[in-house]
């Protein structure tokens, strides 16, 4: 498979510091968004190949993209489909038909006790709760 060649940006850094901050030229950080602009240029090999981190360069390229419109933001990438507003509903839940001879039936310490009609899990933890409190 054959190499591609990286074009790299000369002058870049200004000034190494003692304590390993650099300061970089602003004409070749200009130079190097445009080189990273271009199709099917990948920004983390071009920062490798300038040995700086990918991160940076792409905080140039927020800071000096050419490609900006009329009103001087930074134009968005689009792929070409529109996303559209999405409404989700819950539906509500069935309850199930009320069957009056429905009950349940709890025998405890020689007492009885009958709830009747629709029991649910809460009117049964009610009932079970009272149970627990006499005991």
């Amino acid at each position: 498979m054959p190499e591609k060649s990286t074009e790299l940006v000369e002058g870049l850094i200004l000034k190494p510091a003692t304590n390993g901050r650099r300061t970089y030229s602003v004409a070749a950080k200009r130079a190097l968004v445009q080189l990273c602009e271009r199709p099917g240029v990948s920004v983390a090999g071009m920062a490798m190949a300038h040995g700086i981190n990918a991160n940076l360069l792409r905080r140039w390229m927020a800071q000096y993209s050419t490609t900006q419109t009329v009103a001087g933001d930074k134009a968005p990438e689009r792929s070409g489909a529109a996303l559209l507003p999405v409404k989700t509903t819950r539906p509500t839940p069935a309850r199930p038909a009320v069957n009056s001879d429905a009950f349940i039936e709890i025998t405890f310490m020689g007492a009885t006790i009958r709830v009747r009609g629709a029991v649910d899990s809460q009117v049964l933890g009610v009932v079970l709760d009272c149970l627990a409190q006499r005991v």
